[in-house]
Formats: C-alpha cells, sequence, structure tokens
C-alpha cells in the first residue's frame, strides 16, 4: 500500500505528463500554435506563482518555466 503522500505526488506527476501530452498535440494537429501554447504554460505560471511560498509552488514554477524554456522559447 502506497502512503497518502506518494499518491499525491503521483497525482501531480501523472497530471503534469498528461497536460504536457496533450499540449504537444494540440500543436502537431495544428489546432493550436506554438504562440498560444506558450501562453497556456505562461498562465499555469501565473497560477503557481501564487504557491511560491511552498516547496511544492517553488518545485511547480520551475517545472513550468523549464516547459517555457524547452518547448517554446521566447523568440529573440
Amino acid at each position: 500500500m502506497t502512503d497518502t503522500n506518494a499518491k499525491a505526488v503521483g497525482m501531480g506527476v501523472a497530471g503534469g505528463a498528461i497536460a504536457a501530452c496533450l499540449l504537444d498535440l494540440l500543436v502537431a494537429k495544428g489546432v493550436i500554435d506554438a504562440d498560444e501554447g506558450r501562453r497556456v504554460l505562461e498562465d499555469a505560471l501565473t497560477r503557481a506563482a501564487m504557491h511560491t511560498g511552498t516547496w511544492e509552488g517553488h518545485e511547480a514554477c520551475m517545472l513550468i518555466g523549464g516547459m517555457l524554456e524547452t518547448k517554446f522559447p521566447a523568440a529573440g
């Protein structure tokens, strides 16, 4: 039996993986473009930033920031 913390972390990992795959699929199929994909991640970062006072919120922001840098780098 897994403990409650492991289940909670597992749900977070699964949710993030599913969201990342869906975002990739939407861009690949042309449903949204890369700029819209970037805006989705920027919005997620803004929402997660409300929780940066916790380790979990900080880690969430680091993960989303990493995705922004690798999946949808800023034009420039």
